[in-house]
């Protein structure tokens, strides 16, 4: 299980950067840079541990953290084990942070830039590896061990990021001229996400209505989120008056939060696509369950052997097998009964 967890953190969470080329070279450039000889260009980190890359170190972080946690899923742990095992992924995903971030940390201090080399700016982006990767890993087990509702709501937030890690895997692997395209329907991921979430939820009882609305704006909430975060990591760059105006950026980031919260500023097709698949999938769950058949009472039995009032006696089922007897048999009635 640890080395599950950790393989999950790192090898699924870190997938956009681990094709981008950990930071060297992107892999649809090396053949020019073998052919110029520009292949020492840039430095190999095994996380995106720049301010220019902050929101792509949030995303995975918060995806690895979620992966590793629902490796747990994977081994299928009954009862008692399930905690054990949950606690077995959480060592993994320290583990495998701990020299993630480690290595990263060392890396751009050592081959960075003056700006991403300065210790504060190193100690802020270090921050963020890892409150994401502790809130990825807490919203990952309230998946695997919280109740119908209470891993709903944690899931939310997941899909939000999952949307997020799904545009920087199309950038990295077709580039961002060719993704441009693509990048506009990835936001359908994060609806179809919230629907699965929905889907788990149910129906019945029509209290998990009251679920549903709370997930949706769950969904809502981590999106301005994840706007403003964006927002104040494009101020997070040399000529932007830091550090005298990070005070600034961060009151700005806070109003573009707030603003993004607004019914006005919603996106309502995301909500709308959760909803369609979130009912899609209530019904095609409740069908797999038995529908309305499961509910109904049994219906009771004449007792064997008994005949109704003025009728016949009734013919044998097919599924009882009866030994034909001859008629001069003296043994026929042994038989019979």
């Amino acid at each position: 299980m640890l080395p599950l967890a950790g393989a999950a953190w790192w090898v699924g969470g870190a997938l956009p950067w681990v094709l981008d080329g950990l930071g060297a070279q992107s892999p649809r450039d090396w053949p020019f840079d073998v052919a110029t000889g520009s292949a020492t260009d840039g430095y190999i980190s095994l996380l995106p541990f720049t301010t220019a890359r902050l929101g792509l170190l949030l995303t995975i972080t918060l995806v690895a953290g979620g992966l590793a946690a629902l490796a747990v899923l994977w081994v299928r742990p009954r009862g008692d084990r399930r905690l054990a095992a949950s606690t077995l992924a959480s060592l993994g995903v320290l583990l495998a942070a701990a020299y993630s971030i480690a290595q990263s940390a060392g890396a751009t201090r050592q081959l960075g830039g003056d700006f991403d080399r300065d210790d504060r700016v190193l100690l802020g982006v270090l921050a963020v590896a890892v409150v994401g990767t502790v809130v990825g890993l807490a919203l990952g087990l309230l998946v695997v061990l919280g109740g119908p509702v209470l891993r709903a709501l944690a899931a939310a937030p997941l899909a939000v990021a999952l949307g997020s890690w799904v545009n920087a895997l199309v950038v990295a692997l077709a580039g961002l001229d060719r993704a441009i395209g693509v990048l506009r329907w990835t936001a359908v991921v994060v609806g179809v996400a919230a629907g699965l979430v929905l889907a788990g939820l149910g129906l019945r009882p029509v209290r998990r209505l009251l679920a549903w609305v709370a997930v949706l704006l769950v969904v809502s909430v981590a999106a301005a989120g994840q706007t403003a975060f964006s927002y104040l990591a494009a101020y997070l760059r040399p000529r932007t008056g830091l550090p005298d105006g990070l005070r600034d950026h961060v009151l700005a980031s806070r109003d573009v939060f707030v603003a993004a919260v607004r019914p006005e500023n919603q996106a309502w097709g995301i909500h709308a696509v959760a909803l369609a698949v979130g009912i899609l999938g209530s019904l095609v769950l409740w069908r797999r369950q038995g529908g309305p058949s499961s509910t109904s009472a049994p219906t009771k039995s004449a007792p064997t052997g008994s005949t109704p009032a003025g009728e016949g006696p009734s013919a044998p089922e097919a599924s009882t097998r009866h030994t034909p007897a001859p008629a001069d048999d003296r043994h026929v009635d042994a038989t019979i009964r």
